[in-house]
């Protein structure tokens, strides 16, 4: 772990502030991914259990729609671990 303090005159050096938004920005992307994966998990799951009742053949098709949705989540994590991974404070 590295210890951030601030410069001398009471300021943070460039390279610790941009590495602190690229942080916050990973947490951010990887949240509104994971609801808009929720939000349309919720939405195939519910047509699939309808559509379930009405024709069970139709079962499997919807289930990978399902998958594709439940994708996006993942696709949120790895494009945070991306933005975190360049994250460089530099020693102090």
């Amino acid at each position: 772990m590295v210890n951030v303090a601030p410069l001398s005159d009471g300021t943070w050096s460039n390279n610790a502030m941009s590495s602190s938004y690229a942080i916050f920005a990973s947490g951010i992307t990887v949240g509104f991914a994971n609801l808009a994966c929720g939000v349309c998990v919720g939405i195939t799951g519910s047509a699939c259990a309808l559509s379930d009742a009405q024709n069970p053949a139709l079962f499997v098709k919807i289930l990978i729609i399902e998958i594709f949705g439940s994708a996006l989540g993942l696709f949120g994590v790895i494009v945070g671990i991306i933005i975190s991974g360049n994250v460089d404070f530099g020693k102090v």
